[in-house]
């Protein structure tokens, strides 16, 4: 015969309940991906300041960058996987704070091709401007390293793209005068002739205006060789 014995829950406690308060785990994601994206800033920022040099300030290094910013190398490791990494989102922070995202749809936009053209040179005018101290230097560094060189070097030569199909529009067609045209003015339109016409106290809106008789000028010489 098998007995049945009875169990009694009388006084038994609930058992606690190990799931997760609602909510909890996207409050804590949140706040932990704000505190990376601040960390991140931070660190571009400190790339920024040293890449812009100063008295007092160090050379631009990864170490350097870590020091500035007031956490560990792996920290910077870690966000940005190596200098290229770093540098690669130095320029895009620059790139964005100098209007260039901005700026470049409206370039796009303009259905007059001489007139976006106009506004291109105005635009990298305006950037090699407000970023002339940073400049010198960020090319020393890419200088320094092939892989950094030849990487940011395709960053450079989106500026000819523009260019190219800008140049398409003025010149339908004509071939290596216009090869040789964008070529020109891919020259004039670089920090390079920027910088080398920063001299004699000329003002940015001044240094602009030479590149934009030049740069007129070049177009009207080309434009008469490819009819």
């Amino acid at each position: 015969m098998i007995v049945k014995r009875s169990i009694s829950v009388k006084n038994k406690k609930p058992a606690k309940s190990t799931a997760p308060v609602k909510g909890s785990r996207p409050y804590n994601g949140t706040r932990r991906a704000a505190a990376t994206d601040e960390t991140r800033a931070r660190i571009v920022a400190a790339a920024r300041t040293l890449l812009g040099g100063g008295e007092g300030l160090p050379a631009f290094s990864l170490d350097g960058v870590a020091r500035h910013a007031g956490v560990t190398r792996l920290t910077v490791y870690n966000q940005f996987e190596s200098k290229l990494g770093l540098l690669e989102a130095v320029f895009d922070d620059v790139a964005q704070r100098g209007g260039l995202f901005t700026d470049l749809p409206m370039v796009f936009a303009e259905r007059d091709a001489n007139v976006a053209l106009r506004r291109l040179v105005s635009v990298f005018c305006r950037f090699w401007g407000r970023h002339d101290s940073m400049m010198p230097t960020f090319h020393a560094v890419i200088k320094l390293d092939e892989e950094i060189a030849a990487a940011l070097k395709r960053r450079s030569e989106r500026r000819r793209q523009i260019l190219t199909e800008l140049v398409e529009r003025l010149m339908p067609g004509a071939g290596k005068a216009n090869a040789d045209l964008v070529d020109v003015l891919f020259a004039l339109s670089s920090f390079e002739m920027f910088e080398a016409l920063s001299v004699r106290n000329r003002s940015m809106k001044s240094v602009e205006t030479i590149i934009q008789t030049l740069v007129e000028q070049a177009v009207q010489q080309f434009s008469k060789s490819a009819r």
